[in-house]
């Protein structure tokens, strides 16, 4: 494979986000809480209220909760007020990767086309490979700088389990479309992910701002990098190199 990064973004927040089971009717994807950098270190916080709303297409936490959302295992505030946590936040998160010791960790970083982790952060690593387990619903998501003139990642294609019929258009290594839908009628800041004009899937609406920035004011290109996943969950990702645009100046 010749995709590898070689500019990861360095996060400053990460989005901790939570799909319920397959079984659950209507699925999708809930953003919970945020991991963020502060000047004391990092700290972990759960979304509240109406900014928990805002996030969630005007959806309640009451609403998450009948899904069966208990909250993050090590950060437990049922039966209390507490949102913030900040003890031993990344170690917690970093738990969820395989540790660097293991045989197979080269293969591990090389799934998301990572070539080393020198000089990685910890938060650039979680939000690289999005520090999913199986079974428990969790990802942390990157939601990008805009701002960034520089950049590759490995994203998942948001609801291709949608659009079984654009499996045949997908050849890894593929050239995919980007096209922003500012007239989306649930986000208005949504990327359409497409291949030869067949709709394969959409950014995630964690990335999707970000996205759309970068093809206004970036020389931006997808590729398709793999296909997986089962006949129930099919998943396809897409490999983003973001690029200034020529002859014109990096922000």
């Amino acid at each position: 494979m010749s995709q590898w990064i070689e500019y990861l973004s360095e996060p400053k927040r990460l989005t901790l986000t939570w799909e319920p089971p397959l079984t659950v009717p209507g699925r999708t994807r809930w953003i919970v809480g945020e991991v963020r950098r502060t000047s004391d270190g990092v700290e972990f916080r759960y979304l509240k209220g109406a900014e928990f709303s805002m996030e969630n297409n005007g959806r309640t936490e009451s609403e998450l909760r009948a899904t069966g959302y208990l909250g993050y295992p090590a950060f437990d505030s049922r039966g209390s007020d507490k949102t913030i946590f900040d003890d031993h936040v990344l170690e917690a998160f970093l738990r969820r990767l395989p540790p660097p010791t293991r045989s197979d960790f080269g293969a591990y970083l090389e799934h998301f086309r990572i070539q080393t982790t020198d000089r990685v952060s910890p938060m650039a690593l979680l939000g690289a490979t999005e520090a999913r387990l199986p079974g428990d619903g969790f990802s942390l998501i990157d939601p990008f700088d805009p701002e960034q003139a520089f950049c590759d990642a490995v994203i998942e294609v948001a609801g291709h389990r949608h659009y079984p019929d654009s499996r045949a258009a997908l050849v890894p290594g593929g050239v995919l479309e980007l096209t922003p839908e500012p007239d989306h009628p649930h986000d208005p800041n949504a990327v359409r992910i497409s291949a030869d004009g067949i709709t394969v899937g959409y950014v995630n609406r964690v990335q999707a701002p970000s996205v759309s920035a970068w093809i206004s004011t970036r020389q931006v290109e997808a590729t398709l990098l793999r296909l997986n996943g089962s006949t129930t969950k099919p998943r396809a990702f897409v490999f983003l190199k973001v690029r200034p645009l020529a002859g014109l100046k990096a922000a």
